[in-house]
């Protein structure tokens, strides 16, 4: 309990400094209220003694004069006037208590002595006593008087000093000190409310500011809130995005690809509905129907609107109410395209009391863009294997002119000679060794144009140069019993169209000469990469190199080599410590092209 009130105590300062002024007021009151009554009390006691004593002395005085006429009356009067003198109360609180000051105990000895019998004829003796006893009580009435009255007076003055200090107290707590805080809110544009004093406008003026405190915390929570909500959105953003490009940068865009990634996309927009609205031609380019929806959930404004209607979208869309009172939930739409060419629409769809933001809009712009440029590379890759393809056929008819051409001719000679030899006399044996020699003719260049028929007949795989590595082992592994496998280190090494073909149709005529000429029960195909130059080798476990082969397999090597040539590398056939090796070494365009790159930001720092 003592604690609760010491607490209470030096909480409340302020009270507590007023409660002990008061109390000491009051303390002075008391203080000058008892002073008041003892100076009315003492005063009225002397004033009862010094009355005992003037008629002592007066009856003392009259038996002196009747003590010769009266006896009996004088002594009468005597006894009478000591009877007042012994049953005084002052003087019998004296006589039991002792005396304020010895002159007064002396006088009032010698008063007690004169009353004796023996000193009854001495009426002046007697008379002379009670005198000075007199005039001593009358002194101590004047000091018993004058120290109540300085004792009054100091705790009036005291008394006036705390209404003093209460009152000044008081002007500084309730007037100064509100008052300079009501100043300080006023400069710092608030209003001060009107009130019948200063403590009720202060009071008016805290209910306010707590008001306005509430409020701004409550808008303090709100806007925490809002922040995180940017930070959750900023961070599925961020993720998503790498998502997107991680995902294609591995693969081409597909139907099943763009659903997983619009799912994604429909989580962080936090949207009811999501498509991708292409064009015919970007459709037939990637394979897909036209709109790409995850679980075919079609925003209404697609099915609503025409393709060529949908093109034209873009931004933040909100729609009045139907006449039904429906209302059409927002739209955010997003076009798909780049500077020279348009793919198609980002299209997300909302609920009703959705409300999009930009940060929404942003993220499905940038959506849709990293879309366009992953649809613009697949166009442009398509476009390059398109020209390779046609650049192809056109090397593949040089081939043959100058392969099938030349043995054509040299089947025309031999036809010649056969013309020019055939009288009637010619003998069987040279008849003989002219068509072995046309027939040797035919069959090689039967054989040169199957060769080059099969090349011009090899397909590039869509998803690239992995991909048809896989169906080129499938092939071979399907036409003979060697066992081919892929060893790619290198799966994300970008090569070009042409590269990819050149590298393939490489491959090909080696596993070609392996199924061949090689013997071998397994082969594999290796695809490496030291940063700056990409390997690609093919190895068998057959009986080797042999040199003793003839021109059909010295042919396919040169074309190879031809083929090397061309990617600006080179092709080394030699033997390995089970059967052969081809090793194919070059620099891709796409490293190269990043030297270059690094080279010329080291130069400019």
């Amino acid at each position: 309990m003592n604690i609760d009130k010491s607490a209470r105590i030096h909480r409340y300062p302020l009270y507590a400094k007023v409660c002990l002024l008061l109390a000491c007021i009051v303390a002075l009151i008391t203080v000058l209220y008892l002073g008041a009554f003892m100076q009315t009390r003492g005063s009225e006691g002397f004033r009862q003694t010094l009355f005992s004593l003037d008629e002592a002395m007066r009856l003392d005085r009259k038996a002196a004069s009747l003590q010769t006429a009266s006896p009996d009356t004088a002594r009468a009067l005597r006894e009478l006037a000591d009877s007042l003198v012994s049953n005084d109360t002052l003087l019998t609180d004296w006589r039991q208590r002792g005396a304020p000051t010895p002159e007064i105990g002396g006088a009032l000895a010698a008063a007690n002595a004169s009353a004796a019998p023996e000193h009854t004829g001495k009426p002046d003796a007697k008379l002379a006593a009670l005198g000075a006893l007199r005039a001593h009580v009358a002194y101590q009435r004047e000091v018993h008087a004058a120290v109540l009255g300085l004792l009054q007076a100091c705790t009036v003055c005291l008394l006036i000093f705390g209404v003093v200090s209460l009152a000044w107290g008081a002007r500084r707590t309730l007037v100064a000190r509100p008052r300079a805080a009501l100043q300080a809110l006023v400069e710092t544009g608030l209003s001060v409310p009107q009130g019948r004093d200063e403590i009720e406008r202060l009071l008016k003026l805290q209910a306010e500011l707590a008001v306005r405190l509430r409020t701004e915390q409550d808008e303090s929570v709100r806007l925490k809130r809002i922040v995180e909500d940017y930070i959750t959105f900023a961070d599925q953003s961020l993720e998503l995005l790498h998502h997107i490009c991680a995902q294609l940068a591995e693969e081409e865009p597909s139907g099943r690809t763009l659903e997983a990634l619009l799912q994604r996309l429909v989580g962080v927009l936090r949207a009811q509905r999501i498509a991708l609205v292409v064009t015919e031609s970007t459709a037939q380019l990637l394979d897909i129907d036209p709109v790409v929806a995850p679980n075919g959930d079609v925003p209404a404004i697609v099915r609503s609107r025409v393709t060529n209607e949908l093109m034209t979208l873009a931004g933040t869309h909100t729609f009045p109410p139907l006449d039904n009172g429906e209302v059409p939930p927002p739209v955010l739409a997003a076009p798909v395209r780049v500077p020279l060419a348009s793919y198609g629409v980002l299209i997300a769809e909302g609920e009703p009391e959705t409300r999009f933001e930009l940060r929404h809009l942003y993220l499905i712009e940038t959506i849709a863009s990293v879309l366009a440029h992953a649809i613009s590379n697949l166009s442009r890759d398509v476009r390059d294997r398109r020209m390779a393809l046609f650049e192809e056929r056109n090397a593949i008819a040089r081939e043959l002119h100058d392969s099938l051409a030349q043995s054509l001719s040299y089947m025309k000679i031999q036809l010649a000679r056969l013309q020019a030899v055939l009288p009637p006399e010619l003998s069987q044996s040279d008849i003989a060794e002219i068509a072995r020699g046309i027939r040797e003719g035919i069959d090689s260049a039967y054989r040169q144009l199957r060769e080059l028929l099969t090349t011009f007949r090899s397909p590039m795989h869509a998803h690239g140069l992995a991909s048809t590595l896989e169906e080129l082992a499938e092939e071979f592994g399907s036409r003979s019993e060697v066992q081919i496998s892929i060893d790619n280190r290198v799966p994300r090494m970008r090569l070009s169209v042409n590269e990819e073909m050149h590298v393939a149709q490489i491959v090909r005529e080696a596993l070609t000469n392996v199924l061949r000429h090689a013997r071998a029960t397994t082969a594999q195909v290796q695809l490496m990469s030291d940063g700056r130059t990409m390997t690609v080798s093919i190895d068998d476990d057959g009986r080797g190199i042999n040199r003793t082969e003839g021109d059909e397999h010295h042919y396919g090597l040169s074309i190879m080599r031809e083929r090397a040539r061309s990617l600006g590398g080179r092709l080394e056939v030699k033997p390995a410590e089970r059967g052969s090796r081809v090793v194919l070494t070059f620099v891709p365009t796409a490293l190269a092209a990043y030297k270059a790159r690094a080279t010329s930001g080291a130069g400019m720092r």
